[in-house]
């Protein structure tokens, strides 16, 4: 679907890069007739596991030849607003590594996590200013190594966005986020999306099953949310990337169909 065909949307559509069990650049590859922007999943920050200088080569060459654009997922384990100092500063250190391997293809969002503690459900801690400042540390130092605040995208996960948001905004940052993790949780999709989808490079969405699994195909996500998510999307002309976040052919098949469903309805 070109971006004139999805009926008054402006933005690009996406997937990750870990539809099919292949590298980065065979499932770039093979999803470049079907999307327009595949997120880079570089979920481990270890040297051999983010994609080799000569993939990132083949990825940068995709591009220039059929207009494919990236996103850039960095490491989950990275911990930016760690109350270990250590493992603070070693967060950074593994979003730069995957950063700085996949600088070539030029990513139009570099999307984080920026856990409450040190992983994704742990609580807030009681002390929210200390917290903020951990994390403006950590984003801070990002951006000073040479990423533009525009393109650093800080994703919206199980806590509320509202504790890391003046971090955000202080520093000129982007946002990625996340529908899914809202459907997951509980939680309504519209105030999120009315208060940061004007910071908003990432939009994710991705369903979750009745036994709540999350990044399952949209036939997962209630049709009035869909349609909601779409409506608010085009009342902003967004023009970044919503991104079927899904980690399977069956799963984005799936997707695209639901998607064309619903676009064709409006």
């Amino acid at each position: 679907m070109a971006p004139a065909a999805r009926h008054g949307l402006h933005c690009r559509l996406g997937t990750t890069s870990f539809i099919h069990r292949a590298g980065w650049l065979e499932n770039a590859a093979r999803l470049a007739t079907r999307v327009e922007d595949v997120e880079l999943l570089c979920f481990d920050g270890d040297p051999a596991a983010l994609p080799s200088i000569e993939e990132v080569a083949g990825l940068a060459d995709l591009r220039a030849r059929t207009g494919l654009t990236y996103s850039l997922h960095t490491p989950l384990e990275a911990s930016l607003a760690s109350e270990d100092e250590e493992r603070r500063r070693d967060g950074v250190r593994r979003v730069l590594r995957a950063v700085e391997r996949t600088q070539r293809v030029v990513p139009g969002a570099i999307v984080v996590h920026v856990y409450a503690g040190d992983r994704e459900g742990d609580p807030l801690p009681r002390d929210l200013a200390a917290f903020r400042r951990r994390a403006a540390r950590s984003l801070s130092e990002i951006v000073e190594w040479g990423v533009a605040p525009q393109v650093l995208s800080v994703e919206s996960l199980d806590y509320e966005f509202e504790a890391i948001a003046p971090v955000v905004e202080a520093l000129g940052l982007s946002t990625a986020l996340d529908v899914g993790h809202l459907l997951r949780d509980g939680r309504p999709v519209r105030p999120l999306l009315e208060r940061h989808l004007c910071r908003a490079r990432v939009v994710q969405v991705h369903g979750v099953e009745p036994g709540g699994r999350d990044h399952r195909s949209l036939r997962h996500v209630p049709a009035a949310i869909l349609r909601e998510l779409l409506d608010m999307l085009r009342a902003v002309s967004y023009q970044g990337v919503l991104t079927l976040e899904v980690f399977g052919e069956a799963d984005l098949a799936e997707s695209l169909a639901v998607l064309e469903e619903l676009l064709a309805e409006s």
